[in-house]
């Protein structure tokens, strides 16, 4: 935990996408949060959405604009979350993001005490758009968050989210156009040898993308 010369740690759960990446920024940028120490966390999620490639070509792009634009300092970690053997079990679902990163982020929070709040981006149009079945799945990954700290002698580090009072267009728009044209959304990446990732254009928050920016990337 802080001591009382420097102010609590933040952890930010990052993934390369438009939500993510409106939190990075507000950590990085806003006067609120610049003077607490930042731990940046990618984790390379495969599934049968084949999306840990693209996920991860967008992360490397963005950290490194941030390091090499900004003078915030911060640590970079990452791990790897793998259900691709779930495919033999002919299995139609697997683990929701935020289950896992919720996981991950309060074993992180576990191995480092000086953690005291952990960034989540969860955005007004989630909250307005999403209902009942958003809620309760927030509230699901926040008790998985809970059962893994409860054993753990120590304070409980809060969730913050630094962007759900911004849409995802708002946050789009706040994001520099470099760092807004390197975000990962798309649920289906298309990969052609030697090309950059390119979205399929067709899932849902590629439609929904498409309200605001071209999903071609």
């Amino acid at each position: 935990m802080a001591t009382n010369n420097s102010k609590p740690t933040i952890l930010c759960m990052f993934s390369g996408g438009i939500d993510s990446t409106g939190v990075l920024h507000q950590l990085i940028t806003n006067p609120k949060y610049v003077d607490h120490p930042l731990i940046v966390h990618h984790i390379h999620i495969w599934n049968r959405e084949n999306r840990a490639m693209a996920e991860a070509e967008a992360v490397k792009t963005i950290l490194g604009y941030y390091k090499n634009n900004t003078s915030r300092k911060f640590l970079v970690t990452e791990s790897t979350f793998n259900t691709t053997g779930f495919a033999p079990l002919k299995s139609n679902r697997f683990p929701f993001d935020m289950d896992v990163c919720a996981f991950f982020s309060a074993n992180i929070c576990a191995a480092r005490k000086e953690i005291d709040f952990v960034a989540m981006g969860r955005t007004k149009t989630d909250v307005d758009a999403g209902g009942d079945n958003f809620m309760m799945r927030m509230k699901r990954a926040q008790a998985i968050f809970k059962s893994v700290m409860m054993l753990e002698k120590t304070t409980m580090p809060e969730y913050i989210f630094p962007v759900v009072e911004f849409t995802k267009k708002e946050i789009w728009e706040f994001l520099p156009e470099e760092v807004r044209n390197s975000t990962w959304w798309c649920r289906r990446p298309i990969y052609e040898e030697g090309k950059k990732p390119k979205a399929c254009g067709n899932c849902q928050t590629c439609k929904d993308t498409k309200e605001f920016a071209d999903a071609g990337i």
